[in-house]
């Protein structure tokens, strides 16, 4: 997994996706949101091997920006969700 804030200037998520698609991997799935409380907290693309996920409104250090989703996207992290 890869995971990167919205509103991160440091490293844009547009960027890291580029990056990804530069790996030449097929892509497998397209955007599908995750949620936090039943409101989108981002999204997660996939491609063999490998995901993206966003978390929305996030700047570069996604637990000093948003505590709450980034201990969420963590938690599934880790129950490979």
């Amino acid at each position: 997994w890869v995971v990167s804030g919205t509103a991160d200037s440091a490293v844009p998520f547009i960027g890291t996706e580029r990056w990804i698609e530069c790996l030449g991997r097929k892509r497998t799935g397209e955007f599908k949101p995750w949620l936090l409380k039943g409101d989108v907290a981002g999204t997660v693309t996939s491609w063999e091997g490998i995901s993206l996920v966003t978390v929305k409104g996030c700047g570069h250090t996604i637990p000093t920006y948003c505590p709450e989703a980034g201990f969420e996207f963590f938690a599934n992290y880790l129950k490979d969700e």
